[in-house]
């Protein structure tokens, strides 16, 4: 797998907050800056994407939507960066497009589900998230487990797919940290060995799901989370995932 963004990229707090960016272009951005046709503005939108200059890359998108408006493809990128900047509503507005135009269930239900999270509208997310499950492997399983749990937990209703569809042995590929989170959450594990281990993990992707994980379930039992939500938002390397962002807005809200 290759790398994710670029070195030198832009912050969590230019993207989900309002700080500026100043980060400048990168060559192959200099490269694209002339760029008017449709396949064009993609691919500076992606180059844009690298370096996480997500908001420019949203207004190069928009001008591809512009000159083809029923194809799918910059619909489906804007509507990715609008979850990356933290305008879910947005958001929620380009994936009902995207499934409007044939694409992907179960790409566009899960991430309708991941927006109306942000949205804290979870009596949806949790009616997209239901909707999304029976399509998935367990590789994706697990992940719509852990994001209808979360909503079930903060709704005060019953998080029914950890009760009936979780399972130990769950083939979960890459979303081992969703795993470990719902492993808690079914309270296989102790909290305090989740956060023993918690203490151990080096990367900060994993570290953002499992400690939101495991921040969403102290909460819910009615213990203080506040330490470890300060350490995730500190450990910002990888600032990008869904995790992150959500605890982004839940220590500073929304954009929009």
């Amino acid at each position: 797998m290759g790398q994710f963004f670029a070195d030198v990229h832009a912050s969590a707090a230019s993207q989900l907050g309002n700080a500026p960016c100043d980060l400048a272009d990168a060559p192959e951005v200099t490269a694209l800056r002339s760029a008017r046709s449709y396949d064009e503005l993609l691919q500076l939108g992606q180059a844009l994407c690298y370096q996480l200059r997500y908001h420019d890359a949203i207004e190069v998108y928009s001008k591809a939507i512009e000159l083809e408006p029923d194809n799918i493809l910059a619909v489906r990128q804007r509507a990715a960066r609008y979850i990356s900047t933290l305008q879910p509503e947005k958001a929620i507005e380009d994936f009902l497009r995207c499934r409007e135009l044939g694409g992907d269930e179960i790409d566009i239900s899960y991430r309708l589900g991941i927006c109306y999270y942000l949205a804290e509208n979870y009596s949806a997310a949790m009616a997209e998230l239901t909707r999304c499950f029976p399509l998935c492997d367990d590789e994706m399983g697990i992940a719509v487990i852990f994001w209808n749990t979360l909503c079930a937990w903060r709704s005060g209703k019953i998080p029914s797919l950890l009760y009936c569809s979780y399972r130990e042995d769950m083939q979960v590929g890459h979303h081992t940290a969703y795993a470990f989170a719902m492993k808690l959450a079914a309270e296989r594990i102790s909290h305090i060995q989740a956060l023993e281990a918690l203490g151990k993990q080096t990367d900060d992707l994993e570290y953002s799901i499992m400690a939101y994980g495991v921040a969403e379930f102290l909460d819910h039992n009615g213990m203080d989370s506040s330490a470890l939500r300060e350490n995730l938002i500190e450990r910002d390397s990888f600032w990008i995932s869904y995790c992150y962002i959500a605890a982004w807005k839940d220590a500073h809200g929304k954009r929009d």
